[in-house]
């Protein structure tokens, strides 16, 4: 008897511990943001997307302002967003995100991405002092 409860206290323990490598935290960390990201697009909040950005965000010529303006046309255009198919790629303190990005309307897939490909602007993240943030593609030297 005593050794079953010595067993069963020992999985009890195993079980409790994060066994998570360092890499898988912040992979987890980047999965988590993206379904915040896709959540707070379907209930039409810009504030909690434009969390995940860095404030020195610049992709492609266009900053943080920028950034927000193509997510305040989109938020008008449509309805929902969907992402799948995410792959992280880390390279120390940075991660490349590529995925499929879906727009729809009324349930229809009115716009379709391949990302990074067609426009990266969720694609590229650097580790900040407490959490990854969007960097884009040519912010800090990357």
């Amino acid at each position: 008897m005593k050794e079953i409860v010595l067993i069963f206290s020992l999985l009890l323990l195993l079980c409790s511990c994060d066994l998570s490598t360092p890499e898988e935290a912040n992979l987890g960390e980047i999965e988590n943001a993206f379904q915040a990201i896709v959540l707070a697009y379907n209930l039409d909040h810009i504030d909690d997307i434009m969390h995940y950005y860095d404030q020195e965000y610049l992709h492609n010529g266009d900053d943080i302002d920028d950034v927000r303006l193509d997510w305040e046309i989109r938020l008008n255009d449509y309805q929902e967003m969907e992402i799948t198919d995410i792959n992280i790629e880390l390279d120390g303190d940075r991660a490349t995100v590529s995925f499929i990005r879906k727009f729809l309307s009324n349930g229809e897939t009115q716009q379709e991405y391949t990302e990074p490909d067609d426009n990266g602007d969720l694609s590229y993240w650097e580790l900040g002092t407490n959490d990854w943030k969007i960097a884009g593609n040519g912010s800090n030297g990357w």
